[in-house]
């Protein structure tokens, strides 16, 4: 991985993480707005039938005296939960205008907080005049939960609705826990990259330094070397001396700069890159699974709403649509039906029904009727009405008990309906020693099974019913998958940019060392020469080989090669720095292909060391246009790997040819071949094959550069390198040459 692509993913990793961080506290406010904003149209409701409710009721009517009917016109699509608001919306109109009696909003206000605070909202509320919310500005809608309007009296246009300021406040409580270690992590996270990054970039900077340092030193010995040259023939020893103490000079210097560097690099307390992919990978993982917990608690918790308001409608049908179909029947058999069907009815409510006579088809018409009683059990009008039509069914003399079949089938209807398949039950206990007295359908209650909470079949509230779901995880987590996703996604792109840095620091690493040691081995190998040349001018300048032509011509003959060889070395060094910048200057030529190859193969043989056979081969290919110095580096440097990963007898096949328009220069030899995974790699600086690292034990040394550098001159010649071999037999390398248009 470049250290580019790295820096842009570790950016993108960091802004994935903000940003998730700051969608998740955004996610929880607005899944707690909806919540509360859901939970305040329910209570509010509750508040509002039951303040007007209370207001029928304190009516100087007897008991079951219909002061008046309802009449909504019919809609199949309307919920039964809305007809019934919307019932008790006239119903107050009703009381203004026919009975004088005005809604207390103080009572329902407080009646409103009791059941907000019942439902772990407690903030402050109030009931006012429904008010054009899109004059708001947007810090008020945001910070701000609002009703639905009731009418108080719709003729009038009177309507009121509920508001909370600040219902997030609870919010900050329930998810405390969760912030702190999460923005802790997150911090750390952002923390440990940046180290890392730093680390990354000031090694990657202290290696080009080095590198910069390396080839400034070859740049400034290609002058003093090239007079030394000029110098020899004219024998001007101590000139040469001088030069050669200051290349000298230079390149202990250089040296010493090198190991200085890397003292300072040593000394420096630098933060082990373990620690720290260890530390943000544990960091990464717990916020995941903080996040995580924290969704599936918020879709779990929502989920025991929905499966009590799955129970609570059940009940209702079982008791409307069961129970009391059957009382129906009962009573009218022993003839004492109209004294539950025909109820006293005030004079409005007599004028209303001759009005309503015969309209039964486009009205759903509800009678209200006064019953001087207080429902102690704080729940939705659908279950009060459930538990009002049970206690009239248990004061018949012939008991019909709940069947607790039909309920756990309307159960497990409810909750399909929802895409909830976990299994479900029904169960009948005694509340007081919380015994089970029957069980239907999946009803033992476990670790994690989801339970309604209980609704009374007595008045006594002794005999309890309550709905019980099995864990129901899978539908759960399926509830969430678009918020799991992004999280998962987010988590793989922080692994990516963890590993990623490692990879890069550990390639830094190995770079770091080959460079180091290149610039070491390069600098003894021009000191080497270097030394030569100074030892020999000195010993010229003396004077004390002037009786003696023959070693004062040996002498000169070992400057001349010393100098060539140290020339040869800086401007090898200045190519890879040319094509390290992408600006290398080819003089390209047509290059005789045989007298180039002939003496490479007899210099290359003198100091093999091992008995090389060459098999030289020209089909139709006798000349190349290239670079002539390039050519001859990049054939030496095929030819001395060729004998250096061999064993003690090494067969050589040079091959020339030309093929549809190009130039194919094929090196093959019988040596320890290069396996199938190592050839796409070879080409890399500072990379060599497993081979390379086997023959290594045995005395072969490198850097692996010398491929890197031939892919590169062949890429700058227009022109590719491939590799065809197999480990423990064979390797071949061809060039690939352009013909000269």
């Amino acid at each position: 991985m470049k250290l580019r692509s790295l820096y842009i993913l570790s950016i993108v990793g960091l802004f994935l993480v903000v940003v998730i961080q700051l969608g998740g506290m955004m996610y929880a406010y607005d899944s707690y707005k909806k919540e509360a904003k859901r939970t305040l149209d329910e209570c509010f409701r509750q508040a509002f039938i039951e303040t007007v409710d209370n207001q029928i009721n304190n009516l100087p009517f007897p008991d079951y005296t219909i002061p008046f009917y309802s009449y909504i016109p019919k809609d199949e699509n309307r919920p039964m939960d809305n007809e019934v608001f919307l019932g008790y919306q006239q119903a107050a109109s009703f009381l203004q205008d026919v009975y004088q009696v005005t809604i207390p909003l103080d009572e329902m206000e407080r009646t409103l907080e009791k059941k907000l605070k019942w439902k772990n909202i407690d903030r402050t509320v109030w009931i006012d005049a429904a008010e054009d919310h899109s004059q708001y500005s947007a810090y008020r809608r945001f910070k701000t939960v609002v009703s639905d309007t009731a009418w108080l009296n719709e003729k009038k246009g009177e309507a009121i609705e509920a508001a909370i300021i600040a219902p997030f406040l609870p919010l900050v409580k329930d998810v405390f826990f969760l912030f702190l270690p999460t923005l802790l992590l997150t911090a750390f996270l952002i923390y440990s990259w940046a180290q890392q990054m730093k680390y990354i970039i000031s090694q990657r900077r202290g290696i080009e330094e080095q590198r910069s340092a390396f080839y400034a030193l070859a740049e400034k010995m290609r002058l003093p070397i090239g007079k030394v040259r000029r110098q020899i023939p004219e024998q001007q020893w101590e000139a040469i001396e001088t030069s050669s103490r200051q290349i000298l000079d230079m390149t202990e210097q250089t040296l010493s700069m090198a190991k200085e560097e890397e003292r300072k690099r040593q000394a420096r307390k630098q933060h082990s890159f373990k620690v720290f992919f260890i530390v943000s990978l544990l960091a990464s993982c717990l916020l995941m699974v903080a996040w995580f917990a924290y969704l599936y608690r918020t879709a779990a918790r929502e989920t025991a709403y929905q499966v009590n308001d799955c129970f609570e409608a059940a009940f209702y049908d079982e008791v409307m649509y069961n129970r009391y179909r059957h009382f129906l029947s009962h009573v009218t058999k022993v003839g004492a039906y109209k004294d539950v069907s025909i109820l006293e009815e005030t004079p409005f409510a007599k004028e209303q029904q001759k009005f309503l006579r015969g309209k039964e088809s486009e009205y759903v018409i509800n009678r209200l009727f006064v019953v001087h009683t207080y429902n102690t059990i704080d729940q939705n009008y659908r279950l009060r009405s459930a538990l009002i039509v049970q206690q009239r069914i248990n004061q018949d003399s012939v008991e019909i008990p709940m069947s607790s079949f039909f309920l756990d089938s309307v159960f497990a209807g409810h909750l399909s309906r929802l895409g909830m398949k976990s299994r479900s039950g029904i169960r009948q206990f005694l509340r007081s020693s919380d015994s089970t007295v029957t069980e239907v359908g999946y009803a033992s209650r476990k670790y994690g099974d989801y339970t309604s909470q209980f609704i009374p079949l007595k008045e006594d509230s002794t005999l309890c019913v309550q709905g019980v779901v099995k864990n129901p995880y899978r539908y759960v987590a399926t509830s969430i998958w678009y918020l799991l996703l992004p999280l998962w996604i987010t988590f793989l792109v922080m692994l990516d940019c963890i590993f990623g840095q490692v990879k890069v620091l550990r390639m830094q690493h190995r770079l770091e060392q080959f460079q180091k040691d290149f610039t070491y081995a390069m600098i003894h190998d021009m000191k080497s020469p270097l030394n030569s040349i100074l030892m020999a001018a000195h010993v010229l300048a003396g004077g004390k080989l002037a009786d003696k032509p023959e070693k004062e011509e040996k002498y000169r003959r070992v400057m001349t090669e010393e100098s060539e060889h140290l020339l040869a070395l800086s401007n090898r060094v200045l190519m890879l720095t040319q094509l390290d910048e992408g600006h290398l200057e080819l003089h390209k030529e047509d290059v005789s292909l045989r007298p180039l190859i002939d003496d490479l193969v007899a210099k290359i043989s003198l100091k093999a060391g091992k008995r090389v056979e060459f098999n030289t081969v020209y089909h139709r290919c006798e000349t190349v246009y290239a670079d002539a110095f390039c050519l001859r580096e990049v054939l030496g440097n095929l030819l001395d790997n060729a004998i250096k990963y061999s064993c003690e007898e090494v067969k050589i096949d040079i091959i020339c040819e030309s093929e549809r328009g190009v130039c194919k220069i094929k090196v093959c030899d019988n040596g320890l071949g290069i396996s199938l995974k190592d050839q796409s790699r070879i080409f890399n600086r500072f990379e060599r094959s497993a081979a390379a690292a086997r023959s290594s034990k045995g005395g072969a040394t490198g850097f692996g550069l010398g491929l890197n550098y031939v892919q590169q001159v062949m890429l700058a010649h227009e022109g590719r390198v491939e590799v065809e071999s197999e480990e423990g037999r064979f390797s071949e390398f061809t060039l690939y040459f352009p013909v000269r248009s």
